[in-house]
């Protein structure tokens, strides 16, 4: 048993204890977790796999026949943006830093991704895609010392054993953030030209799975899916774990 580290931590406890975000419960036992199991247990997986474009009910999420003018092939999203407590915990994540709330996103993908293959009957390892997350601006990155995207991406690869890159795609420009715009078409405007593809990357042929924190319009994913099908990547799957 390692005292003094078992010293350290109950010091901290006292000093700076830890509730959980959903019902504010103390958690003294595990300090980086930010939700109880209980809290983590209320937060459900999306079932209804829908399209990216219109948001009707979809195959495995495709974008379906009336949508083909957007660049992204699937979506798959984890669960709601309207539940309290994960819309709590993604802007903890993203807005307060809460870097340690990648331990609770971990068990709720992992839930999800076994629901594909068990329920859906998805193989998310045809083709051996590659994780790519989406990127931020190097002074946002700056700003906020992580990309979110990146770790959510992670999550999906230790589940997986899928390869992640992180250099393929790049923003080469700051933007207004999408949640402070309203309108659908402003989003969509807003992510034009705003990213970059890695030429040293040999992606072409290959099936990509775009990670992003929260899809609510879907501009940034379908830019982004865009540029990719442009250097001849086979299909870009999003996978998100909100819609909002």
């Amino acid at each position: 048993m390692n005292y003094p580290q078992r010293i350290i931590g109950l010091v901290l406890d006292t000093i700076f204890p830890v509730v959980c975000l959903g019902c504010g419960l103390f958690l003294t036992k595990n300090r980086k977790s930010y939700l109880c199991k209980s809290c983590l247990r209320l937060i459900p997986i999306k079932k209804n796999l829908e399209c990216i474009g219109c948001k009707v009910k979809s195959p495995l999420g495709k974008t379906c026949a009336n949508c083909q003018n957007w660049s992204l092939d699937h979506l798959f999203v984890v669960s709601d943006y309207k539940n309290r407590v994960l819309e709590k915990m993604i802007k903890a994540f993203k807005y307060r830093f809460v870097v340690d709330l990648a331990k609770s996103i971990y068990p709720l993908v992992k839930r999800y991704v076994r629901f594909l293959v068990k329920e859906k009957h998805f193989n998310i390892l045809v083709d051996n895609p590659l994780i790519i997350p989406v990127p931020l601006h190097y002074r946002r990155f700056n700003w906020r010392g992580f990309n979110q995207a990146e770790i959510i991406a992670e999550i999906i690869a230790n589940i997986t054993n899928l390869r992640t890159e992180n250099t393929v795609l790049s923003k080469q420009s700051t933007s207004i953030p999408q949640a402070e715009i309203s309108t659908k078409s402003e989003r969509l405007e807003n992510m034009g030209n705003q990213f970059r593809i890695s030429t040293n990357k040999k992606i072409e042929g290959r099936t990509i799975i775009l990670v992003d924190d929260v899809c609510t319009t879907g501009a940034t994913l379908n830019e982004c899916a865009r540029i990719l099908k442009q250097v001849g990547v086979k299909k870009v799957i999003g996978f998100v774990i909100a819609r909002g």
